[in-house]
C-alpha cells in the first residue's frame, strides 16, 4: 500500500496542468473572438468552459501556418501567438491570481481528493491501465526480472492520463495509463483508437515477456 501523502502528492501534480489548459484555450478563444486580450478578471475566468466546438478550433489552428487564419479575414495565427506571449508576460501577478482562484474551485468543487481517491487506489494492484490492462503491481514485478527496459524515470507508477487532452482534468475525463501506454497516446490518438488496437498489442508484449525468459532486446 502507498502511503496517503505519496498519493497527495500526485493529485497535487494534476492542478498545475489542469489550470495550464484551461488558461491557454481561454487565451485563444478571447484572442479569436474579441481580438484583443484586455481586462481580463479572475470572474471572466472562473466562468469559463471549454466545449467541443472551441476544441475543435483549437485544434485546428496548431494545424496552421502563422500567416495563415481559422477563417477568411480572421486574426493570423503569428498574432495570436504574439498576443498570448505578451499577456503572459505582462500579466504574470494576475496569472498568479487565477491559479490560486482555479486551485481552489478545483479542490473543493472540480475535482476533490475524494473523487481522485476512488481514480487512484493506494494499492498497487488496483491501479490498472485502461489501456493495457496491467497493474503497477504487474509491471513492478516485470521490472524486478529484468524484463523492462527503460532508462527514463517514468514508468515506476500509473499516470494520469486525459480521455480528451484538450479538456481539463475532472473525474470523467481523467484515467490510469502505464507510461509505455500514456506516452505512445500522447494527443493523437483516440481514447477508442487507443483502446481497441494500439493497448492490446501492449498487453501482449507485457504477457509475453513474463512467460518468456529474461531476453534483453537489442
Amino acid at each position: 500500500m502507498d502511503s496517503l501523502e505519496y498519493i497527495k502528492r500526485k493529485y497535487y501534480d494534476i492542478i498545475p496542468r489542469s489550470f495550464k489548459t484551461k488558461l491557454e484555450i481561454s487565451l485563444f478563444e478571447r484572442c479569436i473572438v474579441k481580438g484583443n486580450l484586455e481586462n481580463i478578471t479572475v470572474q471572466d475566468f472562473k466562468h469559463f468552459e471549454i466545449d467541443q466546438d472551441l476544441v475543435m478550433k483549437y485544434q485546428r489552428a496548431w494545424q496552421l501556418e502563422g500567416d495563415q487564419s481559422l477563417e477568411e479575414g480572421g486574426i493570423k495565427m503569428k498574432t495570436v501567438d504574439n498576443m498570448i506571449e505578451k499577456w503572459l508576460k505582462k500579466n504574470v501577478k494576475l496569472k498568479e491570481e487565477l491559479f490560486e482562484n482555479y486551485k481552489i474551485l478545483f479542490i473543493t468543487d472540480y475535482f476533490p481528493f475524494s473523487e481522485f481517491e476512488k481514480i487512484y487506489d493506494r494499492d498497487p494492484h488496483k491501479r490498472i491501465c485502461h489501456y493495457c490492462k496491467k497493474s503497477d503491481f504487474y509491471l513492478t514485478q516485470l521490472r524486478k526480472e529484468g524484463k523492462i527496459y527503460t532508462k527514463q524515470f517514468r514508468g515506476y507508477t500509473m499516470e494520469i492520463d486525459r480521455l480528451q487532452p484538450n479538456y481539463e482534468y475532472t473525474p470523467a475525463n481523467v484515467v490510469l495509463a502505464c507510461y509505455w501506454c500514456n506516452n505512445a497516446k500522447s494527443d493523437e490518438f483516440s481514447e477508442g483508437e487507443f483502446t481497441d488496437h494500439i493497448g492490446p498489442s501492449i498487453e501482449q508484449v507485457w504477457d509475453d515477456r513474463a512467460k518468456n525468459p529474461l531476453k534483453k532486446s537489442s
